[in-house]
């Protein structure tokens, strides 16, 4: 026995803070828990209180704080104070939980559009009404030529950086075609985009025009995109419709693989009205909602 405050071997105090040995050795190496070595036996040996020093490392490590932190308290003497400590410790969480919801926000509107995408993929374009009218976060491209993603890297690189602000989700994103140049078949990016929500401000901020919109679903085993941009010019002609946004394409998957072809899956999305010359006909319009 190390002497009668410090009595509790190893083992029994693993057991008694619910916790390993190999935990309690960890923390006896940083110094932050040291039991006491029997010049006897050579065992170690706690006290019942550190006990409360095992669940006070413990819980503040569990709130995610550094062993480096909680040494420095324990260690520090007079001059650090427990309220300071614990200050700190809230203001780290309070960040931590921050980002937690901004990833929480990331993947359920991600959900979203991932179940919006599965009622729109049937091959062909569709008339689709929004739950919401789109906020987007826009970088124009620079970039000549800019037909393809792999053109326009540089303008990627531009955008990411401009999408580090509260607000904005740089994933997924995609790139747009002016709408006249889209009417003359000429597929040139004209910007490239992420979406933005109520909170997002600052340059490159825009709503698109409405909330009716032409959407297809696109995958590599359609073939060449010029296809399903061909299929929308198709539908909006029979259904007297015009653009009244640029055309977005929103790429969900952009993958090439050396072993295989291409693979992708993008979201094509652009805002509608009826040609107004024709508008009578579109009281029978068949639009697909919420």
């Amino acid at each position: 026995m190390a002497g009668e405050e410090y009595c509790i071997s190893a083992g029994a105090f693993a057991r008694m803070c619910q916790t390993t040995r190999d935990t309690l050795r960890y923390y006896e190496k940083q110094g932050i828990l040291v039991p006491k070595k029997s010049e006897k036996n050579g065992y170690h040996y706690y006290s019942y209180a550190q006990i409360s020093s095992y669940y006070f490392i413990s819980t503040f490590r569990g709130l995610g704080c550094s062993v480096e932190d909680i040494k420095e308290y324990l260690l520090g003497g007079e001059e650090v104070r427990f309220d300071g400590f614990v200050d700190r410790q809230y203001a780290a969480l309070l960040m931590q939980q921050r980002e937690l919801e901004r990833r929480i926000g990331i993947i359920g509107n991600t959900r979203k559009l991932l179940e919006q995408i599965r009622k729109n993929d049937t091959g062909k374009p569709e008339l689709y009404e929004q739950p919401e009218i789109f906020r987007l976060k826009v970088t124009k491209v620079l970039s000549d030529p800019a037909t393809s993603f792999s053109e326009i890297s540089t303008d990627i690189h531009r955008h990411l950086k401009e999408c580090a602000h509260p607000g904005i989700q740089a994933f997924p994103m995609g790139a747009s075609i002016g709408r006249e140049d889209f009417q003359k078949e000429q597929y040139v990016y004209r910007e490239v985009f992420s979406f933005a929500d109520a909170q997002a401000s600052g340059p490159g901020i825009r709503e698109l025009s409405g909330r009716l919109t032409v959407v297809m679903v696109c995958r590599e085993k359609d073939g060449d995109i010029r296809i399903a941009y061909q299929k929308i010019r198709n539908y909006l002609k029979e259904q007297a419709l015009q653009l009244s946004s640029d055309l977005y394409s929103l790429s969900i998957v952009n993958v090439i693989d050396p072993n295989a072809e291409r693979k992708y899956l993008k979201y094509i999305i652009a805002c509608v009205e009826p040609v107004k010359s024709m508008s009578e006909k579109h009281r029978g319009l068949k639009i697909t909602r919420k």
